[in-house]
């Protein structure tokens, strides 16, 4: 998709997604389930970002405030919808009803919007430093191909988001577990546990995530589908760092605690948890800029 085209796609939809909020502001929104669309209040509020995105997708607009605009926008989006991985959450294990449709679907659209605008962002950007526009690296600077090492702030960022989650499994384990290991949502639960926590995080960093090693023996040397390891990364990375990061924290300053875990149990789990998507979602970042396919035209020798 051209920028252009990409502009026009991002714009119409933020456009559409702010006439819906218009409307629920001025006539009443439906009822949602559980906390309601978003923990950030303000009837206003989803109007307003969607109207910062579509000021950033717009031609007339200075390509640096644009791309200010565009990514400030589009992260604003993205946090207010957050609870849209919960909402995933909840259908995997079973839990979703008719009346979670109504969140679901605008949630959804405002993620789709949040992404579309950061994407309109980073577009403008690559133009604007002149990035290839083959395969939008900028050549002599970025990485081009995937057995280039990570850089130092992956690692960083990786082996904090595994220092966040065990902290946080170690704080279940001295606060005794809530469940029984022979249940069977229990057992999906450590799984899912273990994979996003333990197997994740590294998996972003080093060379194993982005190519099979030789134990994986019938796909050893291939390329791993970076979908394979991106998606469960901006989805677990963004979830945590939106439930916790944002509402757990904010609940904490204010001193509301929850009655049934001691105190010393909420200060080490909400960090950890926070520590863990965020850590998550830097080494992401890398993660996408290392697994681009490789240019055709430095293959060429026409870069």
């Amino acid at each position: 998709m051209t920028t252009k085209r990409l502009l026009q796609v991002a714009a119409a939809w933020n456009t559409g997604y702010a006439l819906i909020h218009i409307y629920w502001a001025a006539a009443g929104a439906p009822r949602f389930t559980s906390f309601g669309e978003s923990f950030v209040p303000g009837r206003w509020t989803p109007v307003a970002i969607a109207a910062a995105a579509v000021l950033a997708c717009l031609p007339l607009t200075r390509p640096r405030i644009a791309i200010v605009l565009g990514w400030a926008a589009g992260a604003a989006m993205t946090g207010y919808s957050f609870m849209f991985a919960l909402d995933l959450v909840s259908a995997l294990f079973g839990e979703f009803t008719a009346a979670n449709w109504p969140g679901f679907l605008i949630r959804g659209a405002g993620v789709a919007g949040g992404v579309l605008t950061m994407r309109c962002a980073a577009a403008i950007q690559r133009r604007e430093q002149h990035a290839c526009p083959q395969c939008a690296r900028r050549h002599g600077r970025s990485p081009e191909r995937r057995t280039d090492p990570s850089p130092w702030w992956a690692y960083a960022a990786a082996y904090l988001a595994l220092a966040g989650a065990s902290s946080r499994f170690i704080a279940e384990l001295a606060g005794g577990l809530p469940w029984s290991p022979t249940d069977p949502a229990a057992l999906v639960f450590l799984v899912m546990y273990g994979l996003a926590g333990a197997l994740l995080p590294p998996a972003l960093a080093h060379r194993w995530g982005r190519i099979w090693p030789r134990w994986v023996v019938p796909l050893a040397g291939r390329d791993v589908p970076r979908w394979l390891v991106l998606v469960p990364a901006f989805m677990v990375g963004g979830g945590l760092t939106g439930y916790f990061g944002l509402v757990g924290t904010t609940y904490t300053a204010r001193g509301d605690f929850s009655p049934e875990y001691p105190l010393w149990w909420t200060l080490v789990v909400i960090p950890g948890y926070t520590l863990w998507g965020v850590g998550i979602l830097i080494a992401a970042a890398s993660y996408l800029r290392l697994t681009r396919p490789e240019c055709t035209l430095v293959a060429s020798g026409q870069a």
